[in-house]
């Protein structure tokens, strides 16, 4: 399987390559800064950017984002903020394992769908399940 690889705060996480729209320098993102969710311009189309480091751990990554990988969802595309050039790894069937659906429902991570060891077992690698990037999306209390 050929999977987009990335770092992420302290984590290293992919996506299938089949589920990766465009790879892209960082756009303009409009957002508030209160929630992980912004948007931006993506050839004729609006695309939801994701910021999943503030939505995993809490705050905006320090480090600034030099790419933006467009991802295919359920019904729209999400944008994912990228600290530098994603790398393209292959991954052999034998080296992924689905994650436990309790540590899915009871974790932030839980967009992650499987989990791959890479590099002699020294790299953990959580792949991401594009059709769950909606799921961080919060409604916005009304006004």
């Amino acid at each position: 399987m050929k999977v987009l690889h990335f770092p992420l705060g302290s984590l290293q996480v992919g996506l299938p390559l089949t589920q990766v729209q465009k790879v892209l320098p960082y756009p303009t993102v409009f957002s508030s800064g209160q929630k992980p969710v912004g948007l931006a311009h993506f050839e004729e189309q609006e695309v939801v950017v994701l910021d999943l480091h503030q939505y995993l751990f809490g705050q905006t990554n320090p480090i600034p984002a030099t790419h933006l990988i467009v991802v295919k969802g359920n019904a729209e595309l999400y944008g994912l903020p990228c600290t530098g050039m994603p790398a393209l790894v292959d991954i052999l069937p034998e080296q992924i394992r689905q994650i436990p659906a309790t540590y899915r429902q009871g974790d932030t991570l839980g967009l992650a769908s499987h989990v791959a060891r890479l590099n002699n077992d020294t790299m953990t690698l959580f792949l991401l399940d594009s059709q769950r990037l909606g799921s961080i999306i919060t409604p916005s209390p009304r006004l």
